[in-house]
């Protein structure tokens, strides 16, 4: 389990040969392989297989338990938590062909990992959501400044288990990395921790945790081997390395 000040982060690869696809697909529960059925679009079902499966075997082997028998709860507003293994927090996100997970060890934890979106007008959209001074950053900044934005509000909301809408007029406006928020409001109590991630070209990613104590990201992934899953065949091309996002060797 990470020690206090440390956040695991896990980048997932979501295309996967089918052998791989079939080993994480075998260890889901029946709700997540009938989650994964009802998209309709086999790229987007097999992704969600993937993350989900790639997600249970790494809780599993903090908790050395098989990744088929951990079992779900959800908040009240859908935020996922594993039933029977207190202290350990977790949050998943994924956007297209990557994820990340992100493990934490007693902080709420929450993270997001967005793509450029073909189609969505920024400028618009933070106009008409976001507190004025955000909406002139994207003004100016474009997509970078809209997705930078974006990430950190969804990791804070997915955070404090809140609902994703009321989200959008937090302000986290920041130089970054690293940013210490409250909501003026009180709607979402507490102080929290922003913590800008490095992300594939055309995207942005951020985690944020319960707390403004200082909080080390690291990233196992690119430093472990595959043996943790060998009982999945799960190999080490599930995971990417952050320099190199797209490397499936």
């Amino acid at each position: 389990m990470p020690p206090d000040g440390v956040v695991h982060l896990w980048p997932i690869a979501l295309d996967q040969p089918p052998s791989v696809v079939a080993a994480l697909h075998a260890v889901l529960d029946p709700g997540e392989r009938r989650r994964a059925a009802a998209h309709g679009d086999a790229v987007l079902s097999r992704r969600f297989v993937v993350a989900r499966g790639v997600a249970r075997a790494v809780l599993g082997a903090y908790l050395h338990r098989p990744a088929a028998s951990l079992r779900w709860s959800t908040g009240r507003w859908g935020k996922p938590a594993l039933a029977g293994a207190a202290g350990l927090c977790f949050n998943l996100s994924h956007t297209a062909d990557v994820a990340v997970l992100a493990v934490s060890g007693g902080r709420p934890v929450g993270v997001d990992i967005e793509r450029r979106r073909r189609g969505l007008s920024a400028v618009a959209f933070a106009a008409r959501y976001f507190p004025p001074a955000e909406g002139d950053l994207v003004r100016t900044g474009g997509h970078d400044a809209f997705l930078r934005l974006w990430t950190r509000k969804e990791a804070w909301v997915k955070a404090a288990g809140d609902r994703v809408g009321r989200g959008l007029a937090l302000s986290v406006a920041g130089a970054g990395p690293v940013l210490p928020v409250r909501d003026p409001t009180g709607r979402i109590p507490g102080s929290w921790l922003l913590h800008d991630l490095p992300a594939p070209p055309g995207h942005a990613a951020c985690v944020a945790l319960a707390g403004t104590r200082p909080v080390r990201p690291v990233w196992p992934a690119t430093r472990v081997s595959g043996r943790p899953f060998a009982h999945l065949n799960i190999p080490d091309r599930c995971f990417f390395h952050v320099a190199e996002p797209f490397c499936r060797t």
